[in-house]
């Protein structure tokens, strides 16, 4: 059959009394076969360019194409209690429109004057901040004056210390002429004593002369004492400097001191006001949550909290609303090998 040998079988053997070589070389079977390759091939051909499409089976369940299409609940933001329901379980609601009214539950919040108080606060406060503000103003301008007055009071005494310091030194020169007066009057003196002893002088002008260096020594003794009054006064008027000095210095701080007093005490109460204005509008903000609003246009479908006088926490589930206008989608899984 495969003619590896030269010795044919079919020369040999007659193959046609076999039935399965009648079959295998019937001729019709061939062109049957032959016939149905080329039905095959052409119906193949045909097929690849018909247009056609994959389906692929998944789960998936429908959804709104945007988030905010999607249905919600409606949560409050603090603790309260309910009052009064403004709906009913499927009524159409707008945006901005009342569902129902609660209540504050907590002690510190019950004053229903909290906010009008709290802006009384401010104002008090305010006025504080502006007091300070003058005072330290005040205070300022007193501590220049001080400053000023201490330079005048200063160049003041720096005048009279010049003043002592020149007189002290004209009574110096006093007291040197008043010594060279004495030396004169002294030797005048034993001059006469000596002639009256000769005989030449009379006594009158002994005693004249002895009346005359009495005269210079009580001047001396003048003019010393002068030159130390003098002296004296110097001493007072550098006393007197830093007397001044620290007068004004004392005074300085003292108003230095209240100053920073006053503006410590400043910046305290506008820390304060700034701390009122934040509760004054968390106060404002809280009395607007009590009453809870549609967030967008939509249907009421279900009440989570029902009754009148139930409390609830911050955060809690309220009612549930369906938007009115979405945007249907399908959500589902595809598996990679099944994507285009």
């Amino acid at each position: 059959m495969l003619n590896i040998s030269p010795n044919k079988l079919n020369q040999k053997v007659d193959l046609l009394r076999y039935s399965s070589a009648q079959k295998v070389f019937h001729s019709r079977h061939y062109k049957h076969f032959n016939r149905f390759l080329l039905i095959f091939a052409g119906i193949l051909l045909i097929t690849l360019f018909l247009p056609w499409t994959q389906t692929i089976s998944g789960k998936g369940f429908l959804t709104t194409l945007k988030p905010d299409q999607r249905p919600q609940t409606i949560q409050s933001p603090i603790p309260g209690r309910i009052e009064r329901w403004y709906v009913r379980e499927g009524d159409f609601v707008k945006k901005g429109d009342t569902i129902l009214h609660i209540s504050e539950i907590k002690n510190e919040y019950f004053d229903p004057r909290l906010v009008e108080r709290t802006g009384q606060q401010i104002r008090a406060k305010s006025l504080s901040v502006n007091s300070y503000q003058e005072k330290v103003k005040a205070l300022n301008n007193q501590v220049t004056a001080l400053i000023e007055e201490r330079g005048l009071k200063l160049e003041q005494s720096r005048n009279k210390l010049l003043q002592a310091k020149l007189k002290v030194q004209s009574d110096s020169i006093d007291l040197e002429a008043a010594k060279t007066n004495i030396s004169i009057a002294e030797r005048q003196y034993d001059r006469v004593v000596q002639l009256e002893s000769e005989g030449l002088k009379p006594v009158t002008s002994v005693e004249e002369k002895r009346l005359k260096l009495q005269e210079t020594q009580a001047k001396l003794i003048s003019q010393e004492n002068k030159l130390l009054a003098s002296r004296n006064e110097v001493l007072n008027a550098q006393v007197e400097i830093n007397r001044v000095k620290a007068s004004y210095t004392d005074k300085i701080s003292k108003a230095q001191s209240e100053k920073f007093t006053a503006e410590s005490n400043q910046f305290d109460t506008e820390a304060q006001v700034t701390k009122l204005e934040n509760e004054y509008t968390n106060y404002e903000m809280r009395n607007k949550l009590y009453f809870i609003l549609a967030p967008q246009n939509g249907f009421i479908n279900k009440a989570l909290r029902a009754g009148v006088g139930e409390t609830f926490k911050e955060g809690e589930q309220l009612v549930g609303i369906m938007p009115s206008d979405y945007e249907m989608a399908v959500e589902t899984f595809v598996e990679p090998i099944d994507l285009p």
